[in-house]
């Protein structure tokens, strides 16, 4: 008999196993219960005499040698490839044993019997309740009249159709065991055709399988690495760690982590690790963790933003240069321009500002990705960097003959902010606004001091989020456009997000999709927040909802 791989249970549910049993016994009369190949119990026992429930398994000595008896007979059976009779080792009843054999693994023993051809001798039965500790002889003596007698022929008749039952649950489960081998085999190749590491574990985090991928991945043999903790396989375990604790309090059942691991050449290498809990019964058993090497990704994505900040930051140079030169001609200082020249040379400055700012959304936003973004505060007026950004924008509103109207407040102090991120900020948001609204429409700029717990347009959200003991700026731009789905809102400050309509075409204009993202970063850098409302409310046009957006800026350090 080869080793085990799969205990009977896998094969056939318990209860369609009790339920052929508690048939058997109640058209035969006699005990039957199935064991492991060591004894122990798989099914409840059926029809059991009381002379083996009350005392035979009364001890510890008694259990012993039930468990010992059924495991000789089934050795016994498989051994013979048959049915055995025979005197059970504890109080001396007939029993008979056959083996649940499939694919030459002996899975499980089929018991029947607790019987006697004819009445056993009062001191026989006296020794053998002794053996096992009994102190209750008379108890014992008066169970013993109660069992069945059964002459041998009749035995071997209920035997034979024990043995027809045995044969028909070895048939059903070596189905099960070949669909079930089969379906293993097919997810083995399917997990081993995998580049990911798949690691399974128990639920103390020790290593119970794991793929082809994953050996290869940490440079160590499949069966070496078997019982292994999964912590061992990193440099700080200490989010698996976490994730188990969290896990045991029934909060999250999978988590995602990237982390540094260590192959058997002691070689550190970073890994994105997905970690999933297995349930059984509402409890975890265990977990599987699958484990992707980043080390490619990582060496990609540090060249992109290289790449992107060498190109951003050597661009600015040149781009700062044309537009000095463009400012001394509007200047007019190497001569007096013509109204058609100073009129192109303005257009060619605002596009330049334009591609500056681009190029400087691009630089910051790599800054603050990297922790290398930096805040110039100097003291300076909200309402003069508002009135700088539409002076930049004027040109483009014109084109589309859009009216910008911005109402200035005499509250307003100064403050200390980062005025070139501030004024880019303001750009992006009113350019925005042009590129959205009909020709011929009005944007309107509010700007205001405000206690966020006393203005009422201040979302319930932000309240939470934000000092309601200090002063604010606030500033809303409005346009009359088309609007912004409220699907969209919280994913419009995104990077490279763009909203697309039904067609799946870009509305408005094409951009970077980086303007809105920029727009956050500086906001949240001066400890603010920036928000959308879409619709605006009292504004009724069928085709246009209208848009506002709002930031506030605290007014004190």
């Amino acid at each position: 008999m080869i080793q085990n791989d799969i205990h009977l249970l896998d094969l056939i549910s318990r209860d369609k196993l009790e339920e052929i049993l508690y048939h058997f016994t109640q058209a035969t009369g006699v005990a039957s219960i199935i064991t492991e190949i060591n004894g122990e119990p798989i099914t409840t026992p059926q029809n059991f005499t009381s002379l083996c429930s009350k005392f035979c398994r009364s001890t510890v000595e008694g259990v012993k040698r039930c468990y010992d008896s059924d495991s000789y007979g089934g050795q016994e059976s498989a051994r013979q490839r048959k049915f055995v009779i025979y005197k059970c080792l504890n109080a001396g009843l007939l029993d008979s044993a056959f083996p649940i054999v499939i694919d030459d693994m002996h899975l499980a023993n089929v018991l029947m019997g607790q019987v006697l051809e004819k009445p056993m001798e009062k001191s026989v039965a006296i020794q053998k309740a002794t053996e096992i500790g009994v102190e209750d002889i008379d108890g014992y003596l008066n169970e013993l009249q109660s069992v069945p007698i059964v002459d041998r022929d009749q035995l071997k008749k209920i035997a034979g159709l024990m043995a027809v039952v045995t044969r028909t649950i070895s048939e059903l489960a070596l189905q099960q065991y070949l669909s079930y081998r089969r379906s293993r085999r097919y997810l083995n190749k399917l997990v081993n055709s995998v580049s990911d590491g798949i690691i399974a574990t128990d639920g103390n985090f020790l290593i119970t399988k794991i793929n082809e991928a994953g050996a290869t991945m940490f440079g160590i043999d499949k069966l070496e690495i078997v019982g292994n903790s999964l912590s061992s396989l990193f440099i700080d375990p200490t989010a698996i760690n976490a994730f188990h604790t969290i896990v045991d309090l029934g909060e999250e059942e999978s988590a995602r982590f990237e982390l540094t691991a260590v192959d058997s050449d002691l070689r550190n290498f970073p890994v994105q690790l997905a970690l999933s809990g297995i349930k059984s019964n509402s409890e975890t058993e265990g977990f599987v963790a699958v484990v992707r090497d980043i080390t490619e990704e990582k060496k990609v994505e540090k060249m992109k933003e290289d790449l992107v900040g060498m190109l951003t930051h050597d661009m600015g140079n040149p781009i700062i240069s044309i537009q000095k030169a463009l400012q001394i001609l509007v200047d007019q200082i190497l001569g007096e321009l013509n109204v058609t020249q100073m009129e192109m040379l303005r257009l060619a400055l605002g596009t330049g500002n334009q591609l500056l700012g681009l190029v400087s959304d691009f630089l910051d936003i790599y800054r603050s990705e990297n922790g290398q973004f930096l805040l110039r505060k100097e003291l300076l007026s909200m309402e003069s960097v508002l009135m700088k950004s539409i002076e930049q924008v004027q040109l483009f509103a014109m084109e589309k003959k859009i009216g910008i109207s911005f109402v200035p407040s005499e509250e307003l102090k100064k403050f200390n902010g980062d005025r070139t991120r501030l004024l880019r900020t303001c750009v992006n948001l009113i350019d925005n606004a042009i590129k959205y609204s009909p020709e011929s429409s009005k944007i309107e700029i509010c700007i205001k001091k405000v206690m966020l717990n006393e203005e009422e347009s201040i979302p319930t959200r932000i309240l939470k989020r934000l000092r309601q003991d200090i002063p604010y700026c606030l500033v809303t731009i409005t346009d009359y456009g088309a609007g912004i789905p409220e699907k969209y809102q919280k994913d419009v400050f995104d990077k490279f997000f763009r909203i697309k309509n039904e067609d799946g075409i870009l509305k408005g204009r094409k951009g970077t999709g980086l303007g809105l993202s920029y727009c956050r970063l500086v906001v949240y850098a001066h400890n603010g927040y920036i928000w959308v409302v879409s619709p605006i409310k009292g504004w009724d046009d069928k085709h246009n909802k209208g848009c506002m957006f709002n930031f506030v800026l605290p007014l004190v350090d």
